[in-house]
């Protein structure tokens, strides 16, 4: 092949974020992240109907406004908005699996202790849809609980992480359990996504075109299937990364999360330890693991720093900037590394959790990316810029 062809391949995902540095909520934000994303289609697949997205998706801060612009259309009071969980959630295709789902997941919650506020259908324009992906479409709702038990912002998002284990606990043997899947369940982040190609997420979720959408930040994603068939689930962003690679030392990190399980233990979770096992799924993807690990870190008390630079650390060995000016950080990965193995492959991954937002370089530095800060006080980062 002509080494100029060879060069020219892309054969990665498409992935950005961009973020107010004053942390002001803006629509802009959400309108120039989708525009970036739209920017990313050639960097995904498309199923046999040239149409089928292999996945798109979007995470933000949540859009208090539009809700409580929703709450007060249905007669329902402004959500309280430091007390509030928001789930977006996947729910099967048939009405009386969707309503038997449902009920498992209030049921979890009100044993919880959790008051559930309500449902509320996500907007959406079918017609972008393509055929493949239609046929596979899950019901798309959300769902808004109050929890009253907590006060701290941590534990409240430990409380939802929990949960959430325990509807998947819950449901596990239902026909109906590969079908329900949360997106996010967060009172800080919110994710829309879906089988989707990256030009039609914003149309296709009616939410994105309205201007009440504000967030400070926006994490984007188009993806190109690689080891996994697309389904709406394994869509990106997430519930705390997106990433443009493969993990490729996913079976020895699975094996070794699995071998610690049963010694585990943090007081953030009360003596609940058993509660969040397993830690992670051979059944899911590298992404969805990667993500699943990083989540029990940053749930667990440590800062989203901290959670990748664990995960992923750099190659740090003899760093001459490292060593000289950063011994800290060299200090920090030699403590690290006999508690966590690197989840070592190509891959450029943004991260949040909803207070701050980040990316980090794979090792090698084989998926780069690119950064830069405007004039008026914003921060563009992406996988490539033409």
């Amino acid at each position: 092949a002509d080494l100029n062809d060879i060069l020219a391949e892309r054969g990665a995902c498409g992935v950005g974020f961009v973020a107010n540095l004053s942390n002001e909520p803006s629509f802009n934000v959400v309108r120039d992240a989708l525009t970036a994303l739209g920017c990313m289609e050639h960097r995904g697949g498309c199923g046999s109907d040239n149409d089928s997205g292999d996945g798109a998706g979007l995470m933000s801060g949540i859009p208090w406004d539009l809700f409580d612009d929703w709450a007060s259309k249905e007669g329902l009071a402004p959500f309280e908005r430091t007390h509030t969980g928001v789930g977006m959630v996947f729910l099967p295709q048939n009405e009386n699996s969707m309503a038997e789902a449902k009920a498992a997941v209030e049921k979890v919650f009100t044993d919880e202790g959790l008051e559930v506020l309500g449902w509320r259908p996500v907007p959406f324009n079918l017609s972008v849809v393509g055929r493949n992906a239609k046929e596979t479409m899950p019901n798309i709702l959300q769902i808004f609980v109050r929890i009253a038990k907590e006060d701290d912002a941590d534990d409240i998002e430990r409380e939802l992480y929990i949960c959430r284990k325990l509807i998947e606990r819950a449901t596990k043997s239902a026909s109906w359990a590969d079908e329900l899947y949360f997106c996010s369940l967060s009172s800080r982040t919110i994710i829309y996504k879906g089988m989707l190609r990256s030009e039609v997420l914003g149309q296709f979720y009616l939410d994105l075109k309205n201007e009440l959408y504000k967030s400070p930040f926006a994490i984007y994603h188009r993806r190109f299937s690689t080891n996994t068939s697309p389904r709406w689930p394994l869509a990106q962003p997430m519930r705390l990364l997106g990433h443009n690679g493969e993990i490729n030392t996913i079976q020895g990190n699975l094996n070794w999360m699995r071998s610690r399980e049963a010694t585990i233990q943090s007081p953030v979770w009360r003596g609940r330890e058993n509660e969040l096992r397993p830690f992670g799924d051979p059944k899911a993807s590298d992404s969805a693991n990667l993500d699943s690990a990083a989540e029990l870190l940053l749930r667990s008390g440590r800062s989203p720093a901290e959670a990748m630079m664990m995960l992923v650390p750099e190659a740090y060995k003899n760093h001459p900037t490292l060593s000289v000016k950063y011994p800290e950080v060299i200090d920090f990965y030699e403590y690290y590394k006999g508690q966590m193995e690197a989840w070592d492959g190509p891959a450029l991954l943004l991260f949040s959790d909803g207070r701050t937002v980040g990316a980090c370089l794979d090792r090698n530095g084989l998926r780069p990316a690119r950064y830069w800060k405007t004039s008026d006080g914003f921060v563009y980062v992406a996988s490539e810029i033409y």
